[in-house]
C-alpha cells in the first residue's frame, strides 16, 4: 500500500490531539462534501482522502503504527469503520440541516456517500473454498481498465504507406458514485440509475504510419473511457483487409502468382513481377515447373520499426493454358506432340 501524508491531508500538526483530529475531519468533511461541491471533479477524491486519513490518525493504535512507518491495508476492512461513520453521520446531519439543505439535481444519502467512500478505501473480500482463507483486495480501479481498445481495417498499401483516417470512437464516461458497477451497496446506483455511466461517439482523425502490421496497435492517448479526472487510453488493433493480389502472412512477408505461357516455361523468359511500390524483373530459367517458387528479398511489406528487416515477396509461376488458338497454332501444337515425354511414367501403380 503506498503511504499517504495522512496528517498533510487533515491540515493538523504530528502532535495534534485526538480532539483537533476530529475537529479537522468534520471541518473538512463539511468543504469538500460532492453535494455542496457541484462541478468540481476532485471533490469525492478529496472526500475519500479525508476519510482515510481519520480511519487511521482517529485510532490512536492505528496511529502509533502510523507514526512509526507502518501501514496495513487490513484496517480498512469493514469491521474497522463503525468509529468513522459514526463520525461522518453527524458531521453530514449537521452540514446539511435546515436551510443549509443541498440542492442538487441528485441528491444522494448519507449512505450512499459514505458507503461509496468506504468502496475505495475498503477491501472486497474475494470467494474461496470452504476452507481457504479469502484473500484481500483492493475496491479501487486500476487505471488501466479505462482504456479502450477498438478493431481498425485497412488496405495492405495504407498500411505500406501510411494513411490519414476518420473513426468513430464509442466511449463511456463511467459514474463517479457506483466506479462503473451500476451499484451502491448492492443497491441500484440513483446518480446512473444502474447503467454505470454514459456512453458517448466521438470522430477523430487518426494517423496510421508506414510499417503497421496485422495485430499492431496504434496508442492514442486520453481518448478511452473516463472516471472523474482519469481518462483511459484508446488502443487501435489493425486488421489488414484481405488483398486481391498479395497474400500477406504474419511476418511482413507477401505471396503471390504470377501467370505465364507454356513458351515461357519451356524456353525460359525475363518477366514483370508487380510489387507494393514498383515493379522488379525476374529471370524464368528454361523448363521451369508449374508452382516453381522464387524469393525477392525486401519487396514485402515494410518494417514496423527501423531495426526490423522488410519482409520478403515469394513469387510462384502459374502456367496458363492458352485459349482460342488460331489454325496455325493448333497445327504447332500438334507438331509438337509428335515428340512425347513419359510425364506420367512414375505414377502409383496398384501391381
Amino acid at each position: 500500500m503506498i503511504r499517504k501524508d495522512y496528517y498533510g491531508i487533515l491540515g493538523i500538526d504530528k502532535n495534534a490531539t485526538p480532539q483537533e483530529v476530529k475537529k479537522a475531519y468534520r471541518r473538512l468533511a463539511r468543504k469538500y462534501h460532492p453535494d455542496v461541491n457541484q462541478g468540481a471533479s476532485d471533490a469525492m477524491q478529496k472526500f475519500r482522502d479525508i476519510s482515510e486519513a481519520y480511519e487511521v490518525l482517529g485510532d490512536p493504535e492505528k496511529r502509533r503504527h502510523f507514526d512509526n512507518g507502518f501501514v496495513d491495508q487490513s484496517w480498512f476492512t469493514e469491521q474497522n469503520i463503525d468509529n468513522i461513520r459514526d463520525v461522518f453521520e453527524k458531521t453530514y446531519r449537521k452540514a446539511f440541516s435546515k436551510e443549509e439543505e443541498p440542492h442538487s439535481k441528485n441528491k444522494f444519502s448519507f449512505s450512499e456517500i459514505f458507503n461509496n467512500i468506504v468502496d475505495s478505501v475498503n477491501v472486497k473480500k474475494e470467494e474461496k473454498p470452504p476452507g481457504e482463507k479469502p484473500s484481500e483486495k483492493k475496491a479501487t480501479a486500476d487505471k488501466s481498465s479505462l482504456d479502450v481498445e477498438q478493431k481498425m481495417e485497412i488496405t495492405l498499401e495504407e498500411a505500406t504507406r501510411g494513411a490519414r483516417k476518420t473513426i468513430t470512437v464509442h466511449r463511456e464516461k463511467v459514474c463517479v458514485l457506483c466506479g462503473g458497477t451500476g451499484q451502491v451497496r448492492r443497491q441500484t446506483c440513483r446518480n446512473c440509475n444502474g447503467k454505470g455511466g454514459q456512453t458517448s461517439s466521438k470522430k477523430l482523425e487518426v494517423k496510421i504510419p508506414s510499417g503497421v502490421r496485422n495485430g499492431s496497435k496504434i496508442r492514442i492517448s486520453k481518448e478511452g473511457n473516463t472516471l472523474g479526472e482519469n481518462t483511459g487510453n484508446l488502443y487501435l488493433l489493425i486488421q489488414l483487409a484481405q488483398h486481391n493480389f498479395f497474400l500477406i502472412e504474419e511476418n511482413g512477408d507477401l505471396r503471390c502468382e504470377v501467370p505465364i505461357t507454356f513458351t515461357e516455361a519451356i524456353l525460359g523468359a525475363e518477366i514483370e513481377v508487380p510489387t507494393l511500390e514498383n515493379k522488379v524483373k525476374i529471370k524464368i530459367p528454361p523448363e521451369s515447373q508449374q508452382g516453381k517458387t522464387f524469393r525477392i528479398k525486401g519487396k514485402g511489406m515494410k518494417p514496423a520499426k527501423a531495426s526490423q528487416s522488410a519482409g520478403d515477396l515469394y513469387v510462384s509461376l502459374k502456367l496458363e493454358t492458352p485459349q482460342n488458338l488460331s489454325v496455325k497454332e493448333k497445327e504447332l501444337y500438334q507438331e509438337l506432340a509428335r515428340f512425347p515425354h513419359p510425364v506420367r511414367k512414375n505414377l502409383y501403380s496398384p501391381d
